[in-house]
């Protein structure tokens, strides 16, 4: 029961983010929020924080099987690969933490974006970092403590992962055109250096 309930937890999880940052969700909220709007990723971002760590607070209070007792070098494998993974995560957070956050509604002096599409950085190599470090890093996880629970969550966080990426491609080439497309032919999706 204890496994359908993180199941059902990541499930609802992602309905809910979706949801909250779907284009039409978003534009009845800007209709009535008007000029309030501006505040909304921020309180989204607030909303994901706090459900997030519903979910995870959940996740590791369950009392947990291991699947198999890992080796050390396993174990050491999972940290290796963790520390680029810990570094592609940061890197994707300093440079869009003030826009992505909505912390950047309280700094008079920010300047407004223009939407540009990226193709530098990170992004030569994989179309979204912050995603790949996220799951490179929830997989290093597993293989570090192999329990059914941080299976489940690895799974989930993956699907949810590959789903909202779909959408996001689906919502950049609407935005960029014809050079999203382009992009999409040079640079993997989700892991640098696969087709």
């Amino acid at each position: 029961m204890k496994y359908i309930g993180l199941i059902v937890a990541w499930l609802l999880f992602g309905l809910l983010h979706s949801l909250l940052a779907g284009g039409r969700f978003k534009q009845l909220v800007h209709s009535r929020m008007k000029s309030g709007y501006r505040f909304y990723r921020i309180i989204y971002s607030f909303f994901a924080t706090i459900s997030l760590i519903a979910v995870l607070w959940y996740h590791f209070s369950i009392n947990t099987i291991l699947l198999w007792n890992n080796s050390v070098a396993e174990k050491t494998a999972a940290i290796i690969l963790s520390i680029p993974a810990i570094i592609v995560i940061a890197i994707s957070i300093k440079k869009y933490f003030l826009d992505l956050s909505g912390i950047n509604v309280f700094i008079k002096s920010y300047p407004v974006q223009n939407q540009q599409l990226e193709l530098t950085g990170l992004r030569k190599y994989v179309r979204h970092p912050l995603y790949f470090g996220t799951l490179l890093f929830v997989w290093c996880f597993f293989v570090w403590k192999p329990s059914l629970s941080n299976l489940i969550s690895s799974i989930c966080i993956t699907l949810y992962t590959r789903v909202g990426v779909y959408f996001e491609e689906r919502k950049l080439v609407k935005e960029f055109g014809d050079e999203y497309k382009s992009y999409i032919k040079k640079v993997p999706m989700l892991v640098p250096g696969l087709g």
